[in-house]
């Protein structure tokens, strides 16, 4: 991890909706009470188990939300900046129920606790836009969860390369950031059914793959099948 110091908020251009309706003395407060770190790929952001004392602001890159279950770590969920992480963790215990790991080089500014908590009580509008982004969380969890339950691994996969292009990459063509058994723990599939299935889509035209970068060759065709599950 590597601490580029102190950010400020002010004329940080990637703030949040929430940071938006701040005033003047409370950037101040949030500017002296937060510090920015950039992180590998593949670098531990926090740990479940640890104390939380911050919130995370996640600025740029992505990252993997896993939480260790009775047989395995399991991916939860990606997370795409901007976007705050950790918040369910500060409001409702002092434990990390998960854990973020970078899968990219990934940017972070943390948010003492207290004064989140602060800026919550005091300003009514940065409570709201916190509680609706939570609420848009919450509701994408729901879909995905659904999704992953009811589709067929093809769906489940065509789901996942949908929104690797669609919502992070804004490209057809990407460099696939998770291993197979990273992408297989995310469409809850083992690795093998992953390469086999990547290896179908890619004799059917669906994709091209050429080591880790994928460009989706037939995208109508992946959306028919996103659908149909």
């Amino acid at each position: 991890m590597d601490l580029p110091g102190q950010v400020n908020c002010e004329t940080c251009r990637i703030r949040s909706c929430a940071v938006e309706v701040l005033d003047h003395q409370e950037l101040q407060i949030l500017k002296t009470n937060c510090a920015g770190a950039v992180y590998k790929k593949n670098e531990r952001i926090f740990q479940q188990g640890s104390l939380c004392s911050n919130i995370t602001y996640v600025k740029t890159g992505l990252i993997k939300i896993h939480k260790n279950g009775p047989s395995k770590d399991q991916i939860l969920k990606l997370v795409k900046p901007p976007r705050f992480i950790g918040i369910p963790t500060v409001l409702g215990d002092k434990i990390n129920h998960y854990s973020a790991t970078a899968l990219m080089p990934t940017t972070v500014c943390f948010i003492v606790t207290g004064i989140f908590k602060t800026l919550i009580m005091r300003n009514g509008k940065f409570a709201n836009e916190v509680i609706n982004s939570l609420c848009q969380d919450e509701l994408t969890f729901y879909d995905r969860s659904i999704n992953q339950m009811q589709k067929q691994i093809h769906g489940r996969l065509a789901d996942a390369l949908l929104f690797l292009a669609d919502e992070i990459f804004l490209s057809d063509s990407f460099e696939l950031p998770l291993s197979r058994s990273d992408l297989g723990d995310y469409i809850h599939a083992t690795r093998e059914s992953v390469t086999r299935t990547l290896s179908r889509m890619k004799s059917d035209g669906l994709i091209q793959m050429q080591g880790r970068l994928i460009t989706l060759a037939d995208k109508e065709m992946l959306v028919r099948i996103s659908k149909l599950g």
